[in-house]
């Protein structure tokens, strides 16, 4: 495995991974506000 390919590799993973915490994070604000009515705080 070169280099190229395994930073490619780790570049691929990374991007992923952000793009998934992103879309979680979007979801779980989104929740948040919809639900803010009926959530005490």
């Amino acid at each position: 495995m070169t280099t190229f390919a395994a930073l490619s590799l780790v570049a691929r993973f990374c991007i992923a991974l952000i793009a998934t915490l992103t879309f979680v994070v979007t979801i779980v604000v989104f929740l948040n506000k919809r639900n803010s009515r009926s959530l005490p705080r």
